[in-house]
């Protein structure tokens, strides 16, 4: 029997049975993995909190015939607010549901993982802009999942100097004006855009958080990394943002 202790955060949870729960989870020494919690189903269980969505745990998982057990398990961050929240919510839904599907099993990422822990604080804090949030945490697990965009220099030429820009999802970054082809699809992009995500890359999560941007720039980006995402993340699950945009 393998026994592991981690930390880790819940992605998802299933009922089992009557009183079981079995838990998606992101650890930090093991990358997703899928976990059985006995009872966790119960008013008084002791895994009741440690199995709740979201919830930043330390956990030791007992390992037999290629399952993982919950065996002990102490809460880090509960990262209740975000609950009481809407646009929290479905950003953080969003966001776990994009690692869940996209994230290879037993294969650790320790970067994405700080990452996700940074931004779901974020989210349960009273921040002024959730929205500029997941444009930064996307545009960072693009860059962590290995697929960055360029952003400083034209794919085509390499040159820094350029009077426009556009963006090439096919490329993979931008593209000068002089490098750009009318038979090719682009994306339009302010320059003050470019200069945001290059600042994105450059800068800790909760440092961007702080940044005062238009709300014009931060749709434009997201638009642009929406493109992205379709393009070389073929499991995107966007349900949670439409419902939002319904709302608002």
């Amino acid at each position: 029997m393998i026994v592991l202790n981690t930390q880790g955060i819940v992605l998802k949870n299933l009922k089992y049975k009557e009183n079981d729960l079995i838990l998606t989870v992101f650890t930090k020494k093991y990358g997703k993995t899928s976990v059985m919690a006995r009872g966790a189903q119960r008013q008084k269980s002791r895994f009741l909190s440690t199995s709740q969505i979201f919830s930043y745990n330390n956990y030791i998982l007992k390992k037999q015939n290629d399952f993982f057990t919950l065996s002990q398990s102490e809460s880090i961050k509960s990262f209740y607010n975000i609950s009481k929240d809407f646009e929290s919510f479905s950003y953080a839904s969003f966001i776990t549901k994009l690692i869940e599907n996209n994230i290879v099993e037993g294969q650790p990422n320790n970067r994405l993982f700080h990452l996700l822990t940074q931004t779901l604080f974020l989210f349960s804090e009273e921040i002024e802009d959730r929205k500029l949030v997941l444009v930064s945490f996307i545009l960072k697990f693009i860059d962590y999942m290995g697929y960055r965009p360029e952003v400083n220099r034209c794919v085509s030429c390499g040159t820094g100097e350029y009077r426009y820009a556009l963006f090439s999802t096919e490329l993979g970054g931008i593209v000068c004006d002089k490098c750009i082809d009318k038979e090719k699809k682009y994306v339009k992009i302010n320059q003050t855009t470019i200069s945001l995500m290059q600042y994105i890359l450059k800068n800790d999560i909760i440092v961007c958080s702080k940044a005062k941007v238009s709300k014009i720039l931060v749709e434009e980006l997201f638009y642009l990394l929406k493109e992205y995402l379709i393009r070389y993340f073929g499991n995107v699950n966007f349900r949670s943002l439409e419902i939002l945009k319904g709302l608002n």
